[in-house]
């Protein structure tokens, strides 16, 4: 069989994780058991103090179990226990049966406890191994419980039994070894559910691991908003209609910039400036849908209706402008200048591509008019622009009126506005 490496890593993280939910699973039952054996101890004396024929020697088992337990648990917090501890307490468990059937026949006689419940401890003892999640101690824990239970029985209780009871075959021991059997099969059992339930969290582990892995790389390549569509299946498969905000923007004299150093200081520019630029569309709620060279197409309003995405979408140009400002002036990207230009409008969004290949992305006039937009910005020698339907949707009364202008591809000419030039400084 192939080695599958992303499950072996999986498992090697499991398996510290696995540890951790057992020693809080084991810190879970010594509290309740301690618990459970005060309480117990102290109806007992209570019971004696009122004249209860319950004999003293009754006490010797909860405050066995409590101390034991205890001092468990008080391991646990040291940081003391350890893996050969678990059992011994497991043989403490299922050593209740043994100790309840002796004190029976101390205190009772043989005939009473053949139908006494002093023998189904033992089975309670197999089921708390269970409860810990160990396959080899489940098993153990049914052998041990076996094994006592045909001791006790033969040793303890059949030589105290009538000749007429034994001959009605009360203590034969194919009898008792049947009982025994079926205590390593509720071990067995055990077992069987322990190693079932390891391999479920082992792959419920490993199907988060694999989904980390997954958004790790998906939002490489995929907004946010996208990624969180795209893992929950939310992404419809055909496309729709709606109104947003497209932003574009793009860096001034680029090739210029990029002919006067080496490609990897304009790669490593680049990335620099892509990294602070989607941080700030991010933080804004936008969508980094293209980067076109040195620019990008930022959608706002899709995936996720949007209601304010015209705010949105100017409050993230006013943001990048400031970051491209003190990115200059820091010396980080010496030179950087960019400009930005806003339309608003309907559009078609949605998966677009073949079988192999879908993008989420929009397409439509108003994608194309604010690309266009974005190149007015260097003709008019503005570092942001709007159009009118964008403005329209903004409360904002800070913006210049420009006039219209023609704008390649379209016959209508488009009415622009631009920051004022108090606003302009302000925010860069």
């Amino acid at each position: 069989m192939r080695a599958n490496p992303g499950f072996d890593s999986a498992s090697r993280g499991f398996d510290s994780l696995f540890e951790e939910t057992i020693l809080h699973l084991e810190a879970r039952m010594a509290r309740i058991v301690a618990i459970g054996g005060a309480v117990v101890t102290l109806l007992v004396l209570g019971g004696i103090r009122l004249g209860s024929p319950t004999p003293p020697i009754i006490l010797a088992v909860p405050v066995t179990f409590f101390v034991w337990y205890l001092g468990i648990r008080l391991l646990l917090k040291a940081g003391l226990f350890r893996p050969w501890m678990r059992y011994a307490s497991s043989l403490v468990d299922v050593s209740l049966g043994s100790v309840v059937t002796l004190l029976d026949v101390h205190a009772n006689g043989s005939l009473y406890t053949v139908t006494a419940a002093g023998p189904a401890f033992y089975a309670v003892g197999v089921v708390m191994a269970t409860l810990r999640l160990q396959p080899g101690l489940c098993l153990f824990a049914g052998l041990a419980a076996a094994a006592q239970l045909v001791a006790v029985m033969m040793l303890a209780v059949r030589p105290g039994l009538s000749p007429e009871l034994l001959a009605t075959g009360v203590g034969d021991l194919t009898v008792v070894l049947g009982k025994a059997i079926f205590l390593v099969t509720i071990g067995v059992l055990g077992m069987v559910a322990s190693r079932s339930m390891r391999w479920m969290l082992l792959r419920l582990t490993e199907s988060a691991l694999e989904r980390e892995r997954v958004r790790s790389v998906l939002g490489m390549h995929v907004s946010e908003q996208v990624m969180e569509h795209l893992l929950s299946g939310h992404v419809p498969g055909g496309v729709e209609r709606r109104a947003i905000t497209v932003c574009f923007t793009d860096i001034r004299d680029f090739t210029r910039l990029s002919e006067s150093q080496p490609a990897e200081e304009t790669v490593r520019l680049l990335n620099l400036y892509y990294g602070r630029m989607c941080e700030i569309v991010a933080a804004h709620g936008g969508l980094v849908n293209k980067f076109l060279g040195d620019g990008m197409m930022i959608v706002f309003g899709a995936p996720t209706h949007q209601p304010d995405d015209a705010q949105r979408a100017l409050a993230a140009a006013r943001d990048m402008l400031a970051e491209a400002d003190r990115m200059r002036e820091s010396g980080e990207f010496p030179g950087l200048r960019i400009g930005v230009g806003l339309h608003r409008g309907e559009a078609v969004v949605g998966n677009v591509g073949g079988a192999q290949r879908q993008e989420y992305t929009a397409i439509g006039d108003t994608v194309n008019t604010a690309s266009r937009v974005q190149d007015l910005t260097k003709v008019l020698g503005r570092s942001l622009l709007l159009t009118r339907e964008c403005r329209e949707a903004l409360a904002d009364s800070t913006f210049e009126p420009l006039g219209s202008h023609a704008v390649k591809g379209r016959l209508q000419q488009l009415e622009l506005f631009s920051l004022r030039e108090s606003e302009a400084q302000q925010a860069a």
